[in-house]
């Protein structure tokens, strides 16, 4: 996981950036494989504003935040960007075990339907075509 932090009018001190360390290394039990997040940490008149965007899954996930406190926003925004790993995570889940579903009734229902085209029921075809032991 790459991390790379951006302060534009705010002063990066190193309990900051181990608090965004922290939070962002949460992360990583969504996604498999490598991602990239990007935090950027403004001022704007009062308000501490918080953006994070996350490259992972072959997507971009973006969130942002306004508020008093620097750190209520890494929170929050954090917490956001955690709730949509979470989210396509469950998509892909849901999206493989639909497959597996779908193929477990196939099979169930295929075997009630009788054989129309050979190629499909080869096995009760075999005293057609002369194969079995004669």
């Amino acid at each position: 996981m790459s991390l790379h932090l951006n302060f534009r009018n705010i002063e990066s001190t190193q309990a900051i950036k181990d608090h965004i360390e922290d939070k962002v290394s949460k992360l990583k039990k969504f996604v498999t494989y490598p991602m990239e997040v990007h935090v950027m940490l403004s001022l704007e008149k009062t308000l501490q504003c918080v953006e994070i965007t996350c490259r992972a899954e072959h997507k971009d996930f973006v969130a942002s935040v306004k508020s008093d406190n620097l750190y209520e926003s890494i929170d929050i925004c954090s917490h956001k960007i955690e709730s949509q790993l979470k989210k396509e995570r469950e998509k892909k889940k849901g999206h493989q075990a639909a497959h597996k579903v779908a193929n477990r009734h196939a099979e169930k229902f295929g075997a009630d339907v009788q054989a129309i085209l050979p190629h499909i029921g080869k096995g009760q075809n075999r005293s057609r075509t002369g194969t079995d032991g004669e």
